[in-house]
């Protein structure tokens, strides 16, 4: 088995050195372990974010809004509070995913 892989690994390295990418491959690798590893981080985090809001009072009070509200109002609020709280613009990134989660809550409600 072993043998069989370090043929394998060989081959594949000959192919890359011929073709003149193993320079790009060992260049481009730190990043690609890198995405690699945040693929599976960023699985786990949606799956956490989903839990976040726990009622339907929450998520409304989260936004600003009353119960029975409308969806433009939802999706006003929303883009008004990510304006101040984006973490781009140096906001909370707790308090923005709040704000997403309640966001989604409510819509999935409608």
């Amino acid at each position: 088995m072993i043998l069989i892989l370090s043929v394998f690994f060989l081959a594949i390295l000959g192919l890359l050195i011929k073709f003149k990418v193993l320079g790009y491959f060992i260049y481009l690798l730190p990043y690609i372990l890198r995405n690699l590893t945040n693929l599976s981080k960023f699985k786990t985090k949606s799956r956490k974010s989903q839990s976040i809001i726990s009622s339907e009072e929450e998520a409304y009070e989260i936004l600003g809004l009353k119960p029975g509200d409308s969806i433009e109002k939802i999706e006003e609020s929303y883009r008004n509070l990510m304006k101040k709280n984006h973490p781009d613009s140096g906001g909370s990134e707790y308090i923005a995913k709040k704000i997403n989660s309640a966001r989604e809550f409510l819509i999935k409600l409608k």
